[in-house]
C-alpha cells in the first residue's frame, strides 16, 4: 500500500488530554482539516518536546532511516519527552489526516520509519534504563538503542536478549520478535518481555502484562507496532557475562560448499548453540560465508559443539574465543549509514540440496552486491505453541533475509529484477516469517507471515486500534 493512502477515517478519540475533559468532549471540539502554518505553529507551542519540519538544521538527518530508497519527506518529525508529548501528537496527527510513523531506531527495511507529508514520532526522547536490584529483569525506556542497553547490562554481569546491531531501536525489535545471539538458550527478545507501557490510539496508558490486558500482552510479543506506542518494557536479564563466541569466516568459489558448510552443521548445534550466518557475493569476487557463533556456556563445550564447522577446510579466518558477551555485540558498528537495497524474505525448514542450487546459482550471476541472512531457528525458541505468541515461527529451520544492493539509480532496476526471479524460484514454507525483516510487501504476504495467528491479532487490532492509526508496519487490519 502507496505511504501516502494510510489516513485515518475515524478522529476524535485520538485528541490530547485536556484538562478533565472526556473524550467524547474533545471530539465535539475538533473539526477535520489539512493543517496549516498556525496549526503547527500552535501544536508545537504546545508541546515539551521539540518540533522540526523542512527548512530546521536537523530535519534533513532526522527524516532518513535506514532505507535509503524510501526517501520520505514528513511534514513533522516530533520528539516527545512526555506522555502528554505523544498524546498531543495523536490528536493532531489524526484531526488533520496524516500519516504517523513510530522511529526507535529507524531501521525498517520497509521504511516505516518516516513517511510522506505526516507525522514522524521520534522516541529518542524515552531513553531511560533501570535494572531492577536481583538483576532478574530491567526496565528500558520506548526509545533505547540495543547498544546502549547492552553496555548497562554488561555492568551488572548480565544481559537481555537483543539483537546484533548497536543502532537498532529496541522497541521496534521487540515488537517484530526479535531474533539475536541468545535465543537459542533463552527465546526470542519478544519471549522475554516481561510487560510494556503503551500509549493507545485513543490517548489512554494502559500495561500490558500477564495480569492486565492479556490480550494486548499477548499481541505485542510479535505483533509489531500495531497496537500503540510502546513507552517502556520490562525484560527479562540473564546470567551472561562470558560467551564462547566469535565469527568464522569461509570462502570458496562455489556457494555450494559455503551453502553445505552451513547446513551440514545446523543438526548438530545444542541449545546453547546460536548461529547467523551471512553469504555474500559481489561480481568477479568469491563468495564468503561469515557466521556468527555464539555459545552461551563454557569455553569447553563451546569447543566441542563448535569444532566440525571451524575446522572446515574453506576457513580462512576465525575470531572465536572466550569473550566478554558485551565485546561480540560490539563488533557491528555503533552507526549504520543509509543504504539502497530490495529485499526477500522467508523461511523454510531445511537448507536442502535444491534451495543450495538455486541460492548458489543466483549469487554466482548476480550483477550486483548481494547478500542473505541465514538465521537457525531451534532450542528455547522452538520450544513454545505457535500460538504462545503471535511470532509464528515455532519449528526448527532457518528464517533468512536476502538483499541486493544498488547506488546509482539505473542499478535498482537490475536489483529489484535479480530479487524478483530468486522469489519466485525459492522454495519457501507457505506461512509465516520474521516481520522485522520484510519490506514492503503487502497484506497478503502479512497474513502468510503470521499464519494462523493472523485472525487473533485481528480481534486485538480492533479492540485497541479500530480505526487503524498505526497503520505504518507490516500492518494487521482491524478486523
Amino acid at each position: 500500500m502507496n505511504r501516502r493512502s494510510f489516513l485515518w477515517r475515524g478522529f476524535g478519540s485520538f485528541l490530547p488530554l485536556v484538562g478533565g475533559a472526556s473524550f467524547s468532549d474533545r471530539v465535539a471540539a475538533f473539526a477535520v482539516s489539512k493543517p496549516t502554518e498556525v496549526d503547527f505553529t500552535a501544536f508545537a507551542r504546545g508541546l515539551a518536546g521539540n518540533v522540526f519540519h523542512s527548512g530546521d538544521p536537523k530535519y534533513e538527518q532526522l527524516r532518513k532511516g535506514y532505507a535509503a530508497k524510501y526517501d520520505a519527506h514528513p511534514a513533522l518529525v516530533v520528539h516527545p519527552v512526555n506522555m502528554q508529548d505523544i498524546q498531543a501528537t495523536l490528536g493532531f496527527a489524526s484531526s488533520h489526516q496524516l500519516p504517523l510513523a513510530v522511529r526507535c531506531g529507524g531501521h525498517s527495511y520497509a521504511g516505516y520509519s518516516s513517511c510522506e507529508g505526516g507525522v514522524v514520532v521520534d522516541m529518542s526522547g524515552f531513553r531511560s534504563i533501570g535494572i531492577a536490584s536481583d538483576k532478574g529483569h530491567v526496565r528500558i525506556g520506548g526509545g533505547m538503542l540495543c547498544g546502549a542497553v547492552e553496555i548497562e547490562t554488561s555492568k551488572a554481569g548480565v544481559a537481555a536478549v537483543l539483537g546484533q546491531c548497536p543502532s537498532v531501536g529496541v522497541g521496534g525489535y521487540l515488537l517484530g520478535g526479535g531474533v539475536g545471539p541468545l535465543m537459542s538458550k533463552y527465546g526470542l527478545g519478544c519471549d522475554n518481555i516481561l510487560a510494556a507501557d503503551l500509549v493507545l490510539a485513543d490517548g489512554r496508558q494502559v500495561r500490558a502484562d500477564t495480569r492486565q490486558n492479556q490480550d494486548l500482552y499477548w499481541a505485542i510479543r510479535g505483533g509489531g507496532g500495531n497496537f500503540g506506542i510502546a513507552t517502556a518494557f520490562e525484560v527479562a536479564l540473564h546470567p551472561v557475562s562470558k560467551v564462547f563466541a566469535g565469527n568464522i569466516t569461509l570462502e570458496s568459489a562455489d556457494a555450494r560448499t559455503l551453502l553445505r558448510a552451513f547446513s551440514d552443521f545446523l543438526p548438530t548445534a545444542p541449545d546453547e548453540l546460536t548461529l547467523i550466518g551471512l553469504i555474500s557475493a559481489k561480481p568477479d569476487h568469491k563468495p564468503v560465508l561469515d557466521v556468527q557463533a555464539c555459545f552461551a556456556g563454557g569455553q569447553e563445550a563451546g569447543e566441542k559443539a563448535l569444532a566440525a564447522l571451524r575446522h572446515h577446510p574453506a576457513i580462512v579466518h576465525d575470531t572465536v574465543q572466550l569473550r566478554q558477551y558485551l565485546e561480540l555485540e560490539q563488533m557491528v558498528p555503533a552507526e549504520i549509514p543509509p543504504s539502497y537495497e530490495e529485499h526477500c524474505s522467508g523461511f523454510f525448514t531445511d537448507l536442502d540440496e535444491q534451495r543450495i542450487e538455486i541460492l548458489a546459482e543466483a549469487f554466482s550471476s548476480a550483477p550486483i552486491p548481494v547478500e542473505c541472512f541465514l538465521v537457525h531457528l531451534h532450542g528455547a525458541v522452538t520450544r513454545l505453541a505457535v500460538d504462545a505468541t503471535p511470532f509464528p515461527l515455532r519449528r526448527a529451520g532457518i528464517t533468512f533475509d536476502v538483499a541486493a544492493h544498488w547506488e546509482a539509480p539505473n542499478r535498482q532496476r537490475a536489483a529489484s529484477e535479480w530479487i524478483k526471479v530468486l522469489k519466485s524460484q525459492l522454495p519457501v514454507d507457505d506461512a509465516g516469517n520474521y516481520v522485522n525483516v520484510m519490506d514492503r510487501e503487502g497484506n497478503d504476504s502479512v497474513r502468510r507471515a503470521y499464519g494462523a495467528n493472523y485472525a487473533r491479532l485481528q480481534q486485538v487490532k480492533a479492540k485497541y486500534d479500530p480505526h487503524n492509526l498505526f497503520a505504518l508496519n507490516q500492518n494487521i487490519r482491524p478486523a
